[in-house]
């Protein structure tokens, strides 16, 4: 099944056909150019997932994505690189990051990007306008910070040591978590808070499934039980896989979680809300589901047979997806 087909015309991510134009030899097609001599080389569109290595660092792993300006930015785990619409290479972006903070998370919000980071001890929030340079949110906390969420009219910064709270991305910043919350004693790997959630879920890399339904002030164990391999949410439906109780899905909030009636045999190593659909990589794929979860249909459209989705990230028109093979990216 086509990735572009599969999103559903009516998605409001908004589809353009691509056919019937001339496809490059590694997934591109041009996207036509002005006839004038200052025109410059064509955008490249992709119709597919192809691979872009080229400049990517070798065994990176993807921590976010963001598009501004007709550039793709993707942060990893060993830095920031950027690919031009008009190139196949990408290119390394310097930031203000010091000493062993490396990004943990990276996405657009408005005309700027917004990067958190993490070190050994130190981390931070980070600004980038449109126009300007980074900058680090002076009155966020300092922690190790694992990711940056907008749920309602809050910012809910993910940090070691504690959740906290913004209506503003300049703060103020203040504590949510109540003091010394197990959940935040360790870099916390994966957090959810939907906009239609009644409730948080989190967990540390390889830790058991957290809950918070009092906006993340306190936080237990939820039902599902072993170490979290994938979680993603949206709507009333919540999808999480474990290493003990696998594929689990809830319909109502996460109140009560079933075992998946039609569980991936490939296993899942990560989930992904976008839109009305749920995503799902998994060691043979990636793969798609347009009922909320229940079933799911292989759309790997352009990876090789077999390849490993470890990340799935949206990015303005653009999908990166995070293997162990490198990263490949695709439009919609």
């Amino acid at each position: 099944m086509s990735f572009v087909r599969s999103m559903g015309l009516g998605v409001a991510l908004g589809l353009s056909a691509c056919s019937g134009m001339p496809s490059d030899l590694d997934g591109g097609v041009d996207a036509g150019f002005d006839a004038g001599v200052d025109a410059g080389p064509p955008a490249i569109k992709y119709t597919r997932f192809t691979k872009r290595a080229d400049g990517f660092p070798a065994n990176a792993r993807v921590k976010g994505a963001a598009a501004l300006d007709n550039v793709l930015y993707v942060a990893t785990d060993q830095g920031l690189v950027a690919l031009p619409n008009t190139n196949t290479k990408w290119d390394p972006v310097t930031t203000p990051l010091m000493s062993d903070e490396k990004p943990t998370s990276f996405q657009r919000v408005d005309q700027s990007l917004v990067m958190t980071s993490a070190g050994a001890s130190t981390g931070g929030l980070w600004v980038k306008p449109y126009d300007g340079a980074w900058a680090k949110v002076m009155n966020a906390p300092p922690n190790p910070a694992w990711g940056l969420t907008r749920k309602s009219n809050e910012w809910l910064l993910v940090t070691t040591g504690g959740l906290y709270a913004a209506t503003a991305l300049n703060g103020p910043w203040a504590r949510r978590s109540a003091m010394n919350a197990t959940l935040f004693a360790t870099p916390v790997t994966r957090f959810v808070a939907a906009p239609a959630q009644q409730k948080m879920f989190a967990a540390n890399e390889g830790g058991a499934l957290f809950e918070s339904a009092d906006l993340g002030a306190t936080w237990v164990a939820s039902a599902p039980r072993g170490p979290v391999e994938a979680l993603a949410a949206g709507g009333a439906v919540v999808l999480v896989a474990t290493g003990m109780d696998g594929q689990q899905r809830s319909d109502n909030y996460g109140n009560t979680f079933r075992a998946a009636t039609m569980p991936l045999a490939s296993g899942v190593l990560t989930y992904v809300a976008q839109g009305a659909q749920f995503w799902a990589g998994s060691n043979g794929g990636l793969f798609t589901s347009t009922d909320t979860g229940v079933t799911f249909t292989e759309d790997s459209d352009g990876l090789p047979p077999g390849t490993s989705v470890r990340g799935l990230f949206f990015a303005q028109g653009y999908v990166v997806a995070d293997t162990p093979d490198g990263v490949f990216i695709n439009q919609i």
